[in-house]
């Protein structure tokens, strides 16, 4: 009667000893960082969709100020070295330490997921590095320049469909970075600006794409399996870019026009490309080229409304050049003086990360110096480990930037971004390449919008954007809620 009690008891202790044994891994290893409870690490305001993980990241990183790197456990327990020093960090990204820990700890299965395996950023060893340099001659400034007249035909549709009501910024935004890149990489007419007729069948672009990284009952399942959990991603059968969409994008490549496009720049470089490595590098900049600006416009919007000393000074420059440019907002010199505008979006790129960390993995053994300066160890770091770099962390730390969650596009105005401090775009060969793209066609649309309109909440008493736990990149989870007011100059 006893025997099935006592041994019930038995097990709970050994699981209880096993528990803390794990939870103990990194300080029985001689380094600083919080205990890891079962299963869950220290993510268990992510486990339970609480917090986004860069939430939790940035909790540690504050907690912590006095340490280098913090040693802490991700989700199943898994140990991992979240960096804070800024000179780590830049060894990590664009230094000595960048080959043993090149690739990003991304779960994507190649064969499950083919064209997302061409993504350099999901890419690993060797190839990312081969599949990057057939993109990065995409985007020269001479390159970019040449895009211009796709900029400014999506922003002319724009234009016409100015809201004249409340709207949501992100939908909005998403049509106008999906007319831009459908045009940009494919030379085709995505229809997501025009106005639609009544019975009329809605774009296959908004009606598939728009919906993909926004917030979903299945968003936390989706986030844990690709950032923690192959096995997950496999019970789930998760993929990054979901099937349907492969298809289509595979027939996306083969009805791309012949004229001035990425897609045909592409199909004439030096290196011959398979048909898989070209509808691969077309879903990286689809993918790539939409979500991330429509999500920047959308908050450089929400960043301004509520800020009106900031969006008086950006209309003040936006009519200085106007002025200098016959009231033309759109060609290459006047984009390029629009230096307060272009720092607008990089603060708020800076308040609003769209990967809230980087995340690399140990895949040649190295040292770390000791956690604290000028006393302890030096540390080696195990093939396989996981190194946590907390993008929204840093942007937030009032070290780094003073008042910062204050919108002060003063920050970047006339000065780039220093060091490691500033990660909006990563840093080091694995940064993003579509950099000066995305900044350019996110800058076009932001002047098309305000050179005749101000920017408001459209509710005034709520005045928070609330971030949603629960994906991958960042995505408001009840949208941002906005209204244009015609200006009087």
């Amino acid at each position: 009667m006893w025997l099935p009690l006592l041994l019930f008891c038995l097990l709970v202790v050994v699981a209880l000893l096993i528990a803390k044994w794990q939870g103990n891994h990194w300080r029985r290893l001689g380094l600083e960082g919080p205990f890891g409870w079962p299963f869950v690490g220290n993510m268990l305001d992510f486990a339970l969709g609480r917090w986004s993980y860069g939430e939790v990241y940035e909790e540690i990183y504050r907690l912590n100020p006095d340490l280098k790197y913090v040693a802490f456990y991700r989700l199943f327990n898994e140990p991992a070295i979240l960096v804070r020093d800024q000179e780590l960090l830049r060894q990590i990204l664009v230094g000595s330490n960048f080959t043993d820990c090149a690739d990003n700890a991304l779960h994507v299965d190649q064969h499950r997921d083919v064209l997302a395996s061409h993504n350099p950023f999901i890419a690993t060893g060797d190839r990312w590095r081969i599949l990057r340099g057939d993109l990065v001659p995409l985007f020269t400034p001479s390159r970019v320049r040449q895009t211009l007249p796709h900029l400014a035909r999506a922003c002319q549709l724009l234009r016409e469909q100015v809201p004249q009501e409340r709207f949501e910024a992100k939908e909005l935004a998403t049509r106008y970075t999906l007319q831009v890149v459908a045009s940009v990489v494919f030379g085709l007419d995505a229809h997501c600006l025009s106005s639609r007729k009544v019975g009329e069948t809605p774009s296959r672009w908004l009606e598939w794409l728009a919906p993909l990284f926004q917030p979903s009952s299945w968003s936390l399942l989706e986030t844990i399996a690709l950032l923690h959990s192959p096995r997950l991603a496999w019970i789930i059968g998760h993929r990054y870019v979901p099937l349907p969409l492969q298809h289509w994008f595979r027939d996306l490549v083969e009805a791309r026009s012949g004229a001035d496009n990425l897609l045909q720049w592409l199909a004439d470089s030096k290196r011959t490309l398979t048909k898989d490595e070209l509808t691969g590098h077309a879903t990286t900049l689809l993918l790539e080229g939409y979500e991330t600006s429509a999500m920047l416009l959308a908050f450089v919007l929400y960043e301004l409304a509520i800020n009106e000393d900031k969006q008086r000074r950006l209309h003040m420059e936006l009519d200085e050049v106007a002025q200098r440019h016959d009231g033309s907002l759109l060609n290459q010199a006047a984009l390029a003086e629009l230096r307060y505008t272009e720092a607008a979006l990089l603060e708020a790129l800076r308040l609003h990360p769209a990967m809230q960390a980087l995340q690399k993995l140990c895949t040649k053994s190295f040292t770390l110096p000791s956690q604290k300066s000028g006393t302890g160890q030096e540390f080696k770091v195990d093939l396989g480990t996981v190194l946590v770099l907390p993008v929204q962390a840093i942007h937030l730390d009032p070290d780094l930037y003073p008042e910062p969650n204050q919108f002060r596009p003063e920050r970047f105005f006339n000065q780039p971004p220093l060091g490691c401090r500033f990660l909006g775009f990563g840093a080091g060969p694995r940064m993003c390449p579509g950099m000066r793209l995305g900044l350019l066609q996110t800058k076009a649309a932001l002047a098309t919008l305000l050179q005749d309109h101000s920017v408001l909440l459209a509710d005034r008493d709520r005045m928070e954007v609330e971030v949603s736990p629960c994906t991958f990149l960042t995505a408001s989870k009840k949208g941002i809620w906005l209204r244009l007011m015609k200006r009087v100059t």
